[in-house]
């Protein structure tokens, strides 16, 4: 009876140990599911630790991340802040929603890329360019002291190794920009190859933590509930 006894309570530890690490491994999450969605941006946080979020907010700052890599936001001030530093975007601030008009619905482009399974760095690329009929891109670019050379319309800025973190229940996201991350600028040439847009040095971009709600609203809704 001993043997039978103590066999029983073996196999029962062992089945409960299989159902233990089958529901672990059930839970795990692929990085790329958790980030896609919409998202609005609530801190931004400079490396000395300064919350300046209400500097990029025209009038508010959103991503909708897809699927299929597609980026869809309203972050082309906090972009040109990434980019250009802060003393270089307290320049411009005041004519930024002249150029990008969100209010209106009209969206910045971009793509994400990401490896499979739960990782904690990802690749953001962030399409900049000025809207037809209004003060452009190259307008602002022309502001900051950029070269005539690189007053392209359409700037492809990519960061690599951004760090990504989750909370609450995957319902707020950290990205973080950190010595880890490394910055490229391009622009495309007429068959839509990348060409290096040498008009800015990448290793100047901001270092900073951008922590992001999650919502369940689509992008319009929440931009237009912003106004």
């Amino acid at each position: 009876m001993k043997k039978i006894g103590l066999s029983s309570v073996y196999v029962l530890i062992s089945i409960i140990s299989i159902m233990f690490l089958t529901s672990c491994e059930k839970e795990e999450i692929a990085t790329k599911t958790r980030m896609e969605g919409v998202w609005t941006v609530k801190h931004v946080y400079t490396s000395a630790g300064l919350d300046i979020v209400n500097r990029f907010n025209f009038p508010i700052t959103a991503f909708h991340l897809s699927s299929d890599n597609t980026v869809i936001s309203t972050a082309a001030p906090i972009t040109m802040f990434l980019v250009y530093g802060d003393n270089k975007y307290t320049e411009i601030a005041s004519t930024i929603d002249q150029v990008f008009n969100y209010a209106g619905l009209d969206f910045s482009g971009g793509e994400f890329f990401i490896a499979g399974g739960v990782v904690d760095r990802f690749t953001l690329e962030m399409k900049l360019e000025g809207l037809p009929g209004q003060k452009t891109l190259t307008f602002l670019l022309d502001m900051l002291g950029i070269g005539q050379d690189y007053l392209d319309v359409v700037v492809y800025h990519k960061f690599m190794d951004v760090g990504v973190t989750f909370e609450n229940n995957n319902n707020t996201m950290t990205w973080t920009f950190d010595d880890q991350t490394t910055a490229v600028y391009n622009k495309k040439d007429n068959n839509g190859n990348y060409v290096f847009w040498g008009g800015w040095p990448v290793n100047n971009f901001s270092r900073c933590s951008i922590v992001l709600e999650k919502q369940a609203k689509d992008l319009n809704q929440v931009v237009q509930e912003a106004k």
